[in-house]
């Protein structure tokens, strides 16, 4: 019996040993969530996403910052947000519109889930086996999003925070193949455009 609580602690602090970790989030977004439910007939541009999150060095910031950039305009076209996407240094006309984000919050956390450790030892680790929680994922996102006229003039704004937990086990896609937040940054977005977008339509 003792041999057993030993193996059963060894192997529920070897995976201990792989939680509690920081990162941000960083994507890739994929493919939009839904269409647009609105769709403009203006033109418009993506400005370089602004990246104002605390806590992200220079570098990874930059990295971040052309990397979203890289995605939206393929994102807002696909989504169908707006009549058509031209690309700096494309000359805006009287009624294109510049789309400006910028991302406030990508906190994203791993940590051991608070009931794991008892539950693992009092089941002599049958919780890990039947799928008993062992990570808790959390997600604290948020964003601005500001549709400029070609002279700078905001037509419309949205602003979105998007705050999430969700338990994982050992039999979790998420376990074994972590998507660190891309599904919910993927909805931010969204919310931002759809937002911003149905603002613009009421000018």
């Amino acid at each position: 019996m003792f041999k057993t609580l030993l193996r059963a602690a060894a192997l529920i602090a070897t995976l201990a040993l792989t939680g509690c970790v920081s990162y941000s989030v960083t994507g890739p977004l994929g493919a939009p969530l839904h269409p647009a439910p609105i769709s403009s007939p203006r033109t418009a541009q993506i400005a370089d996403v602004q990246v104002t999150a605390p806590g992200i060095d220079e570098a990874t910031r930059t990295a971040i910052s052309r990397s979203l950039t890289a995605q939206l305009t393929p994102y807002v076209k696909s989504a169908g947000y707006f009549r058509q996407l031209s690309e700096f240094p494309t000359r805006l006309g009287e009624e294109d519109v510049v789309l400006k984000f910028n991302m406030t919050s990508l906190k994203g956390h791993r940590a051991p889930h608070p009931g794991y450790l008892p539950g693992a030892l009092l089941t002599l680790t049958v919780w890990i086996w039947v799928n008993g929680p062992i990570y808790v994922d959390s997600f604290d996102l948020a964003g601005e999003l500001s549709i400029v006229d070609r002279n700078g003039q905001e037509l419309a704004s949205a602003k979105e925070q998007l705050k999430f937990e969700r338990n994982v086990g050992l039999y979790g896609r998420e376990y074994w193949a972590p998507t660190q937040g891309a599904k919910q940054l993927n909805e931010l977005v969204a919310k931002l455009l759809d937002n911003a977008s149905a603002r613009l339509a009421q000018r």
